[in-house]
């Protein structure tokens, strides 16, 4: 059996797996990673001579009439989406909603909170998608990212056990402006439902066991005449390494 051929059974892949023998194809696309060393460096690994000759991960969407339509390349060779998030980035954060999705609940004064992560396990060095949705009370909004000084902006806040998990770009959904009588200030705030999606890495080494992904959504809930404090809903998710097969 070739080694694609083994790959494909202990992974349980049943389409077919191209070899680009001597990786002329993807010098030919420039796409060989040109910087392995470089990149090994990063995560504290030695590059072997057999290593050398490997491309960037990259997906192409083809079209129904079989044309690329979009390029989707990484950093590098490690870090990569799983389907789901792939699903998200290619289709919308809905595209990869499922029944088996991590989920979580919190609340705090007139806002609650749901987190959800894309899939029920993580890989080492995989990028997985981060839902969060905030259901704000009807009267009452939040201030968005940017405010006058003095306000308290929406803000998350992600971190990890084991340390690790690298967030990516939030994608803050628009404001609508409000004022106040009296003030010069406009504001941009959120009201009614938000849903903000975010990419989450998870940089943590193979064999570490269960990670736990604790999210922190500061803000501060105003109507038209009275503010709370700023506050803050957590919560926390436990999400299980995948098994090795």
């Amino acid at each position: 059996m070739s080694a694609l051929g083994t790959f494909a059974a202990a992974h349980g892949i049943t389409y077919p797996l191209l070899s680009d023998e001597g990786s002329r194809v993807i010098r030919d696309l420039g796409l060989i990673d040109t910087e392995l060393e470089a990149h090994h460096a990063t995560f504290g690994i030695k590059t072997r001579d057999d290593q050398r000759g490997v491309p960037f991960p990259v997906t192409f969407v083809l079209g129904a009439d079989g044309r690329v339509e979009r390029v989707l390349a990484e950093e590098n060779y490690r870090v990569r989406a799983g389907g789901r998030r792939l699903l998200a980035e290619l289709l919308g954060p809905s595209a990869a909603a499922t029944a088996d999705a991590l989920s979580v609940s919190a609340r705090e004064t007139v806002v609650s909170a749901t987190v959800r992560l894309d899939s029920p396990t993580y890989y080492a060095y995989q990028r997985l998608g981060l839902q969060v949705e905030l259901s704000i009370a009807p009267g009452w909004h939040v201030y968005g990212p940017s405010t006058p000084d003095g306000y308290v902006p929406l803000a998350l806040t992600v971190s990890s056990t084991p340390t690790g998990a690298r967030v990516g770009p939030v994608a803050w959904p628009a404001t609508r402006p409000f004022h106040v009588a009296g003030l010069d200030e406009e504001f941009a705030v959120y009201d009614g439902t938000v849903r903000i999606d975010l990419p989450v890495e998870f940089i943590i080494d193979r064999g570490s066991g269960e990670a736990r992904i604790d999210v922190a959504i500061a803000f501060q809930a105003c109507n038209a005449t009275e503010c709370f404090a700023p506050s803050a809903v957590t919560a926390s998710l436990a999400v299980p390494e995948a098994p090795t097969l």
